[in-house]
């Protein structure tokens, strides 16, 4: 941002410049977006708009790290609320949390992902892995209590990214030949499968440590 606004008011008009802006990229898509539209939805003159931001890429910049940062925590009370369920149940309700998030403010993320390249090195994107790897590392922990920290680490960065990657494939490209209900149960399946086999085969390896 230009400048970080101090006063209520000074807020507020942030505030509508950036509802403004999500309202003309649902409607309109990234690729269409232009400063004269988001003045129209906001109700902000284009002057006072450059007053705070320099340009509609760091409207959008901004916009989005607030949206990561709102969907990461909300993802992390879910999974912390879910203390006596058992660990795929916790899975199926993150995915299904995952791609209701993805469809929801009248499709802005589903529009985001369809440009996701401007956007895969941006704050907002390390914002969201940083919530997710914390996330991952914590109930992986939880349910695996035997794993080292490295183990934890890499097999939160693998399953975390390539379900991302999955589910932002399917939302932006709606071509896949498969429901999204049944998406959503073979990606479960397959990360407690992944874990259960990383599990097992962690166990044998140190019993044919200690046999040694």
């Amino acid at each position: 941002m230009r400048k970080r606004p101090q006063q209520q008011r000074a807020k507020m008009i942030v505030e509508s410049i950036l509802e403004g802006t999500q309202k003309c990229i649902s409607e309109y898509g990234v690729l269409q977006l232009t400063t004269p539209k988001i003045s129209e939805k906001s109700g902000v003159s284009v002057g006072s708009i450059y007053q705070y931001f320099e340009n509609k890429e760091q409207i959008v910049a901004e916009l989005l790290l607030r949206k990561s940062e709102d969907l990461g925590q909300a993802l992390k009370q879910l999974v912390m609320l879910q203390q006596h369920a058992t660990i795929q149940d916790i899975i199926t309700l993150s995915i299904a949390f995952g791609f209701e998030s993805l469809k929801s403010d009248h499709g802005f993320f589903i529009e985001i992902l369809k440009n996701w390249h401007a956007y895969s090195d941006s704050e907002a994107a390390q914002v969201l892995e940083r919530h997710f790897l914390e996330i991952g590392m914590y109930l992986f922990g939880r349910y695996y209590p035997q794993w080292d920290f490295e183990t934890l680490k890499h097999k939160s960065f693998v399953i975390i990214n390539s379900t991302l990657f999955t589910m932002m494939r399917y939302a932006s490209k709606n071509t896949f030949l498969i429901e999204e209900q049944r998406l959503q149960q073979e990606l479960s399946t397959m990360i407690v499968t992944f874990l259960d086999a990383a599990s097992l085969s962690r166990s044998e390896t140190d019993v044919m440590r200690r046999d040694k």
